[in-house]
């Protein structure tokens, strides 16, 4: 089948010739891809979580560097970049909206595919929200309404109702859940999602009621590690409210959006002059979906175009010369790394940004950027603030396609940072290591956001991962991965691929293991924890699958069993966008009706309480009473 060639919009046509507009990683909501889940056994469904982590990790490195010279010629650089939007969309996204800006002021921005003409159409831009709130909250501290080390309770006083895990946990700051070490719960699944018929009336109350479920809820210890966290950002939401005296869409109107100009951005569905695109899914053949509306609005739920980005990166850009949306000072808080966890190891954070370490011309290059993923729509902003660079881009498809969007656009700031400097971006080798990292007493059972998995001895010894047995090697003083997929039936061999490195180490007494490479810091997935199986088991009638009655539930459902090794396991299903995930996860007992989920980052060390009502079991986990089969 010939590929359909891309349709241009207006704003699109005009893009060379007007200014417009703007755009990480593995600690956020990743965009996942499956086929049909009626296709998929659980193994399966597991395997394509893996792989296309991998494709997001390998991507943007597995075309040659253009040969073209784009230092100061716009004109090859603008046709090229062009081209690769192009080629993106006609790949399998119905509409992508883009922005990137040269370094010169000027904004190039615009909209391909879709079928509407008559209209602006807006893209949720999901988890690059938090961009903006953590704005806000800079520009109130520049007010004096608040200061970032400021304990939340001062503005939250219901969150002093929350339990603690440990009796003497320090206070949560403001800066706390602006890195994501909180810990705060990462998600509240209870009403996450809201139905699609849902007036903006409704969606303003049920995110105002986040301060309510506080009482509730358990907290864990503050900067102990990193978990990303969507429930914490929908309460600064509430901070916002309160600090500033004004309701939260009316804050960012007045204090972000017009002061920088963008006239189609908005926290809730429907504003004035503009629609949000229509959704699809799919393949071969695509499927409209309902809208995605979720509570946490200060989270993820603002729409935009790609003009009004590039608005925004330009105002936001001024700022470094006390022009702009913050002051000099607060521009580079923004942007300086913040003290993280012990356990983030090489992975940085600024407000809320990921900083990634490259090298230019011999120089450290600090890109940040930031991803967002609510599906159908994914999203992808990263840029450099020294050089004034940057590239934005947004689908609507949930796609094979869509998983190329984070590295186009990252190979598309590549391009343009070179026109700007002359200077390749390359990436930082792996650092050194004198000696080689040891497996004994390494072998057994561990924990992380991916799940279980088993480091088993032999010859060469094997890492489980996603239910499937990779090779460790010994590579460059660590271990490396042979990667052998389906079944061995196809060796891969790709040179990013290769460079994917697993250390087991202690850490503050315990044994962990680290998956990272030269384009993923170590951190950045997060920590698979050793673990020692507990034997002791709840009541047998609780081993049963349970179920919401929420159609639009971010977990419809959660599976209690016996692992075949004999510990309790639950199996956690997401639903996202029409797809869904299933992660496998080991509990323990800490009474008969209650488990503990192990590990530490997303969605780990929850609690998970058994019940039994008129004589059927049910589950309570994040918020939600789930009924037995």
């Amino acid at each position: 089948m010939k590929p359909r060639s891309p349709k241009k919009t207006k704003s699109s046509i005009k893009s060379k010739t007007k200014e417009k507009e703007d755009s990480l990683l593995p600690f956020q909501p990743l965009p996942l891809f499956f086929p049909h889940p009626r296709f998929l056994n659980r193994k399966s469904k597991s395997f394509f979580l893996f792989l296309n982590i991998l494709i997001l990790l390998q991507c943007s490195s597995l075309q040659e560097k253009p040969k073209e010279v784009y230092y100061n010629n716009s004109v090859t650089t603008e046709a090229v970049v062009q081209t690769k939007i192009e080629e993106l969309q006609n790949s399998g996204i119905e509409s992508l909206s883009y922005m990137y800006l040269l370094g010169d002021g000027k904004v190039q921005s615009g909209i391909l595919g879709g079928k509407r003409r008559d209209s602006i159409q807006r893209f949720k831009i999901g988890s690059i929200t938090k961009l903006f709130t953590g704005i806000a909250l800079l520009q109130l501290q520049e007010k004096g309404k608040l200061k970032l080390d400021d304990p939340v309770s001062k503005f939250l006083p219901e969150i002093k109702e929350m339990q603690k895990t440990k009796p003497d946990l320090r206070e949560i700051t403001i800066r706390d859940i602006l890195t994501h070490q909180s810990g705060l719960p990462s998600d509240l699944a209870s009403g996450f999602f809201l139905s699609p018929e849902t007036s903006d009336a409704d969606i303003l109350e049920s995110f105002r009621s986040l301060p309510k479920k506080l009482g509730g809820m358990e907290r864990k210890e503050p900067n102990k590690t990193h978990s990303y966290s969507n429930f914490g950002f929908g309460l600064l939401g509430t901070v916002i409210e309160r600090t500033s005296g004004m309701r939260i869409e009316t804050y960012f109107q007045k204090e972000i959006f017009a002061r920088a100009g963008m006239k189609h951005s908005t926290l809730l569905e429907f504003h004035e002059g503009s629609e949000l695109v229509q959704g699809y899914q799919g393949i071969f053949w695509k499927t409209k979906t309902s809208r995605p509306l979720i509570r946490d609005l200060t989270a993820g739920s603002l729409s935009t175009t790609g003009e009004d980005m590039g608005l925004f990166m330009k105002s936001f850009f001024l700022s470094k010369k006390g022009e702009g949306l913050l002051s000099r000072e607060s521009f580079a808080e923004f942007h300086r790394t913040q003290k993280g966890p012990t356990s983030n190891f090489q992975m940085k954070l600024g407000l809320p940004v990921l900083l990634q370490e490259m090298v230019g011309d011999g120089k450290t290059v600090w890109l940040s950027g930031h991803s967002g993923s609510l599906p159908p729509y994914f999203a992808d902003l990263v840029y450099d603030p020294e050089t004034e660079t940057a590239s934005f881009l947004a689908g609507n498809t949930l796609g094979l396609a869509t998983a190329a969007i984070k590295p186009t656009n990252k190979e598309i700031l590549d391009i343009i940072y070179e026109y700007k400097t002359g200077s390749a971006m390359e990436f930082p080798p792996l650092s050194e290591r004198k000696k080689q990292n040891g497996l004994d007493g390494f072998e057994g059972l561990y924990v992380s956001p991916f799940g279980i998995h088993e480091v088993k001895p032999g010859n060469p010894p094997k890492i489980e991962m996603m239910g499937f047995d990779f090779d460790l090697v010994e590579r460059d003083n660590r271990f490396g991965t042979n990667l052998r997929l389906f079944f061995g039936l196809l060796p891969i061999k790709d040179k990013t691929l290769d460079s994917l490195r697993v250390e087991f180490e202690t850490w503050e007494g315990e044994r962990i293991f680290t998956l990272y490479s030269t384009e993923a810091p170590k951190g950045s997935w997060g920590f698979g924890l050793f673990f020692q199986p507990d034997h002791k088991l709840p009541d047998l009638s609780y081993f049963t699958t349970y179920h919401t009655k929420d159609p639009y539930s971010l977990i419809p459902r959660v599976e209690l069993i016996k692992d075949k090794r004999g510990f309790p396991v639950t199996i956690v299903t997401y639903s996202l966008g029409g797809m869904e995930n299933t992660v496998t996860l080991p509990c323990t007992m800490e009474s008969s009706t209650t488990l503990r989920i192990l590990g530490y980052g997303r969605n780990l060390g929850e609690k998970i309480e058994l019940k039994t009502v008129d004589g059927k079991p049910r589950l309570v986990y994040s918020g939600i009473e789930f009924l037995g089969d």
